[in-house]
């Protein structure tokens, strides 16, 4: 019961990371079987891992729904709930890539219906998370990080997720509706994001850095502009399924766009790389749940990188791939090694994460 109780939804990131690693190392652009076997049993792994985080977030809405309904109020554990619909698409992805080899046929319709579930469950943290913190949440600019974008960020992940799902409907009829949703799920969130990176960017020159407790979620900014590369190059390679008239038009329309976003993500890689060196150099990091955040975001704009280079086919997408894999996964073995570890010392998944609030301390006690 304490580690029910105990248990908040900033778990979830530990899934998101883990599952990009999965599929990035599965896709890497003419990588060794090795690394697709290696993937695939990371996939399984990862499966069981956000199973096993569902069951816990069940267990403590059916047992302390109080304690749930204060994550909701609370103005950094309620970001996290955009968590929980962008783990599961690591696995509703994985469906719809390696799945079909295990499972046959069947591994298309599961993850059809995984991936309905998980849109509903984006749909209500872009929509309820961003209305609470309008109504209840006690915000402050100087007090703003890059997690303002896990509530929002979900919507695109799903949109994203869509494009491998698309081709496997069984009408037309039924692939434009749902191309036509991809693109308002990718809108709901990818101008979002936009003004949130502006609004960050004027915190960031007003306010100088987040506390060192946090520095690391500036890497959250990779993950909106990741996926938004990944959404239009769906919507590049599945217009000419949909609305073949068009497929010339859309297809450079997103090309273009996912370009733009790519070099944006470079500038925003560059200053975490020099935020996180700022505090390792002068004040050292603790650790804390948030270094996931060096996970999912960079995992999600190497595999936008990889989708511009199967679209291109120029070497420069190709070395930056595979430089962002290997950092990729050097980071997450380093964040599941401290994370076990301190799971290991603390022996309670709520003491693991008590840093992330660390500038809410006083608000600790209503998320248990």
């Amino acid at each position: 019961m304490r580690l029910v109780k105990g248990f908040t939804p900033n778990w979830f990131t530990a899934g998101m990371g883990t599952g990009i690693v999965a599929l990035d190392a599965y896709l890497l652009p003419a990588g060794p079987r090795w690394l697709q076997t290696a993937g695939t049993g990371l996939w399984f792994l990862n499966m069981a891992l956000v199973a096993v985080l569902l069951v816990l977030m069940g267990l403590r809405a059916a047992t302390d729904p109080q304690g749930v309904k204060n994550i909701f109020t609370h103005p950094m554990q309620s970001m996290f709930f955009g968590a929980i619909p962008m783990a599961m698409t690591t696995v509703v992805n994985g469906f719809f890539d390696m799945g079909p080899h295990f499972f046959g046929a069947s591994a298309y319709h599961v993850g059809s219906v995984l991936w309905v579930v998980n849109a509903l469950i984006a749909l209500g943290s872009v929509f309820i998370i961003p209305f609470l913190m309008f109504i209840s949440h006690d915000h402050d600019l100087s007090r703003m990080t890059a997690v303002w974008l896990m509530p929002i960020v979900p919507a695109e992940v799903v949109a994203a997720s869509s494009g491998l799902m698309l081709p496997h409907l069984s009408n037309l009829a039924l692939q434009q509706d749902v191309f036509i949703g991809t693109i308002v799920l990718w809108a709901f969130s990818v101008p979002m994001a936009f003004l949130l990176l502006g609004t960050l960017f004027l915190r960031l020159a007003v306010h100088k850095l987040p506390p060192r407790e946090l520095a690391i979620s500036t890497w959250i900014t990779l993950g909106t502009l990741g996926t938004g590369i990944m959404g239009l190059m769906m919507v590049a390679k599945d217009g000419v399924l949909v609305f073949p008239h068009l497929a010339p038009s859309i297809a450079g329309a997103a090309t273009l766009a996912a370009l733009i976003l790519w070099g944006l993500g470079i500038w925003w890689m560059v200053h975490s790389f020099l935020i996180s060196g700022y505090y390792l150099w002068i004040r050292s990091l603790p650790f804390n749940l948030g270094w996931w955040g060096l996970t999912f975001p960079l995992g999600v704009f190497a595999g936008g990188t990889d989708l511009l280079y199967h679209a291109l086919g120029t070497g420069i997408f190709h070395w930056a791939s595979i430089t962002f894999f290997v950092l990729l996964a050097t980071f997450w073995v380093f964040v599941a090694a401290f994370t076990l570890r301190h799971l290991a010392e603390l022996g309670q998944p709520s003491s693991a994460s008590t840093h992330v609030d660390a500038e809410y301390q006083d608000d600790d006690e209503k998320v248990g």
